[in-house]
């Protein structure tokens, strides 16, 4: 939970904060931080490092006043800040003034999605920047051979496999991107982790979309869509690497084609 005591935030003026502005020999002028700038980095960091627990409240805004040594409007600059960010949520008029919210993935995404539109990248782009990574997983995990991944997995296609069987559509289509991020996450790499993650949250949106026109067809090569899996998982356990490598670039190449959409990701979220 938040601490209460001096030392959770950060005690009294902000000024030696203020970075030193040298003479560089630049013509450019250096930009000195806004005190409330200055009092969102002190609280971000402290919601980044742990030491403020998801859903925790923040001090009362009196306390953060004293702590901080600022004024009330830059007081609640800050917390502009860091809503702006997704780090804090501010119910106006409760008493438990601002809650914490650690960073996710869904907020990265939002923007990459903006910029990714911006740039005209398309929706093949997209899928082929995801079988780039998992080729890369696909070999690390058969190099590791670690068994306990390799159960986790299959008991994830054993549960794609039920929700085909009952004929759960949505379920099973939300359930293969849960797959493919599992498959990443067991690779062992974080940043790779989480930018399989971002990926897929694009993806899923264009899926949305492709969903309403013909969401039957979508998954009616279930069944052989699961036997590949499980043909990876086996090649993956027998070290065979670039066996693993080549059959899921074929299976992630078919998988591509079912939500084949030739055009612009701005395109496809505009309609």
């Amino acid at each position: 939970m938040a601490r209460s005591d001096d030392n959770a935030l950060g005690r009294g003026s902000l000024v030696a904060d203020q970075p030193n502005i040298l003479d560089l020999g630049q013509s450019e002028e250096l930009r000195v931080p806004k005190t409330a700038e200055i009092v969102a980095d002190r609280i971000r960091k402290r919601i980044i490092s742990g030491d403020l627990d998801e859903g925790s409240s923040l001090p009362p805004e009196g306390q953060l006043l004293e702590q901080f040594g600022v004024s009330r409007p830059t007081l609640r600059e800050a917390f502009r800040i860091l809503e702006a960010e997704r780090l804090i949520s501010v119910t106006r008029g409760s008493r438990s003034g601002a809650r914490v919210s650690r960073p996710k993935v869904s907020g990265v995404s939002r923007y990459a999605s903006f910029v990714l539109q911006a740039n005209e990248t398309t929706v093949p782009d997209i899928f082929e920047a995801r079988l780039a990574l998992e080729l890369y997983v696909v070999r690390r995990l058969a190099r590791t051979g670690a068994k306990a991944s390799l159960e986790i997995l299959r008991n994830e296609i054993d549960r794609l496999e039920r929700l085909d069987e009952a004929g759960d559509t949505r379920g099973f289509i939300a359930a293969l991107t849960e797959f493919h991020e599992l498959l990443v996450e067991q690779g062992g790499n974080r940043t790779l982790h989480f930018m399989i993650q971002m990926l897929h949250d694009l993806m899923d949106q264009v899926k949305l979309r492709l969903i309403r026109r013909d969401a039957e067809g979508r998954i009616a090569d279930s069944g052989t869509a699961l036997k590949s899996m499980r043909k990876l998982i086996d090649l993956i356990e027998a070290g065979d690497g670039d066996g693993a490598a080549k059959h899921w670039r074929l299976h992630l190449i078919n998988a591509n084609k079912t939500w084949a959409f030739d055009g612009s990701l701005r395109d496809i979220l505009a309609g």
